[in-house]
């Protein structure tokens, strides 16, 4: 457990870390009126029996460039390598312990310092902490440092942060060794010996940290720029999933207002093409944008944004999940994603049991969390008892009224291999028809030899609605299946490897357990002798979808405000 301690003089924290011990406690934060900590995102913190490290946001905005939590362990020469420096700890009890004892430690700054120069240091990449100052290390904590022998690599890193904190620097210029790949502004310190004007230094810090705000998607909203028409961005531009089906519905119950959808997938009036010159304009001018993902960074909406998103998720999300590849690769990648949901006004879930997960994959704390359903489910519970319409769909796909309909729909990977998806034996060919509807982000070619390729025109909703079995590994629309009542089953096999990759939601895929197979051959044969279990009352499905009813009434609400 993790102990918030608020105390402003540092000699009365051993006193405090005795008694957390005493109730249980292995982990702690220093708050005061500076440090503000972000609750669900400490509650989600894995705790390891060291030192962890954290992310955090300044001033309310997500303003750092580092890289390391891409890696589950870190070294100071990671951690300094950020545009800028906080305290970003949460301290192990004992080894603050054992720091109090060995060094003058006068405040936060001079605990986190110690801390991150230990062996063991863990990261999780949960924004824990926001820091409303700046903070500095002390005098006496230099003096201690300067008798220390760390790697020549490491003095450079602690000269950079003595220098920045304004500290003479502990140690001989000849004695270091800077990285490979510096920063400009560390060129400078490198090439002047740390002599360089701070005055010079924080003129350069400056530029640099604003081209750094400029590309990571912070802005304040013009709400004069607002005028009163809808548009939906739908995932990725595609007119598919929630938000198709709560256009379909406002396009015939606001026809007083002005609704656009940007896509290339339909024509008519109310379709505009992302390439289209107006079509920044329309989005950034609307009373509201309805996204199902992330925006583009070109675009700034000025108005109400409703996220729909794209299903209760068994893979972790963001926050929630190391993604090393994306942390590790992809410039500016956690500023972008974590100020773009900052702007956003509404969330939509499916069920309450998911909330919980959403609040610590994304920042929440500015966005209403509405737990209305999806309007992709609403859709199935209304049409699943149209007859006429499921037997249409079935013809367009040709299946073999003697037999049932089995889909397989697996979800995309950053890593393919074939060998995660399951073989389309004889047997299974003969037993159903055998739909596969790969994953609209997938980048593979795989095409299992006759089964049935689900047509780019048909929904995967309308694939639901015809089949008796639903096939996935994981993705959300299992739960969509389960909420119209459809068997499902759940194929996983390399699963360490992908818990490793991305991780998963251990509860979500503990009510999927009765259901879930990682061997194909046993999965081959219960689905030809058709012994799969049914799944009765999963706390992830919800029958009780109000989405179309709760979505107008926000609507209505801002349109109102105008």
């Amino acid at each position: 457990m993790i102990k918030q301690i608020e105390i402003t003089a540092l000699h009365l924290l051993e006193s405090e870390l005795e008694k957390a011990t005493l109730e249980g406690y292995s982990h702690f934060v220093l708050i005061n009126d500076q440090i503000e900590i972000y609750q669900h995102m400490l509650e989600a913190v894995e705790l390891e029996p060291c030192p962890i490290v954290t992310d955090y946001t300044v001033q309310q905005q997500y303003v750092n460039d580092c890289r390391y939590f891409g890696k589950l362990e870190i070294t100071f020469n990671d951690w300094i390598e950020n545009i800028n420096h906080f305290p970003n700890v949460i301290f192990h009890i004992e080894t603050a312990q054992n720091i109090l004892k060995s060094f003058e430690i006068n405040n936060i700054f001079d605990l986190s310092l110690i801390s991150l120069l230990q062996d063991d240091i863990r990261t999780d990449s949960h924004v824990v902490f926001n820091f409303e100052s700046t903070f500095i290390t002390s005098n006496d904590i230099w003096n201690e440092i300067h008798n220390l022998t760390p790697l020549n690599t490491t003095k450079f890193s602690l000269n950079k942060l003595a220098y920045e904190h304004k500290h003479p620097i502990p140690f001989k210029n000849s004695e270091t060794l800077a990285p490979e790949q510096l920063r400009f502004t560390d060129k400078c310190l490198k090439n002047t010996g740390f002599k360089l004007p701070h005055w010079f230094y924080h003129m350069l810090q400056q530029h640099f940290e604003k081209k750094h705000r400029e590309a990571s998607y912070i802005y304040k909203k013009d709400k004069s720029k607002i005028k009163n028409h809808i548009v939906f961005l739908g995932f990725d531009y595609g007119f598919r999933g929630n938000s198709r089906y709560l256009f379909n519905h406002f396009a015939k119950h606001f026809t007083k207002l002005p609704i656009y959808f940007i896509t290339n997938d339909v024509n008519g009036p109310n379709f505009i093409k992302p390439d289209d010159p107006k079509a920044k304009s329309l989005i950034e001018s609307a009373q509201v944008v309805i996204l199902e993902s992330y925006i583009p960074d070109s675009l700034k909406p000025n108005g109400t944004i409703i996220q729909l998103w794209h299903g209760t998720p068994i893979k972790k999300l963001f926050l929630d999940s190391p993604e090393p590849t994306q942390n590790l690769n992809i410039y500016n990648y956690r500023a972008r994603k974590y100020n773009k949901w900052l702007q956003q006004d509404y969330f939509i879930s499916d069920c309450s049991a998911i909330i919980d997960y959403f609040k610590t994959a994304f920042p929440q704390q500015q966005t209403h969390i509405l737990n209305c359903g999806y309007p992709r489910v609403r859709y199935l519970l209304e049409k699943q008892s149209d007859h006429h319409y499921v037997s249409f769909i079935k013809q367009e796909l040709k299946l073999n009224p003697e037999k049932e309909t089995l889909l397989y729909a697996p979800t995309w990977r950053t890593d393919y291999d074939e060998s995660d998806l399951l073989p389309i034996s004889d047997g299974l060919l003969n037993k159903y028809n055998v739909i596969f509807k790969g994953h609209v982000e997938a980048g593979s070619n795989y095409v299992p030899e006759n089964a049935i390729i689900a047509p780019t025109h048909i929904e995967v909703q309308d694939l639901l609605l015809i089949s008796d079995i639903v096939l996935t590994d994981y993705s959300s629309i299992i739960f969509d299946a389960l909420t119209i009542d459809k068997t499902v089953c759940q194929y996983t096999p390399n699963h360490e490897k992908y818990v490793s990759e991305r991780g998963v939601y251990e509860e979500v895929m503990h009510a999927l357990s009765t259901v879930r197979y990682s061997d194909a051959k046993a999965l081959l044969n219960d689905l030809i002798s058709h012994q799969m279990k049914d799944i009765h009352d999963n706390s992830f499905v919800n029958k009780n979808n109000h989405a179309f009813e709760t979505i107008s009434h926000i609507i209505h609400k801002c349109t109102k405000s105008k």
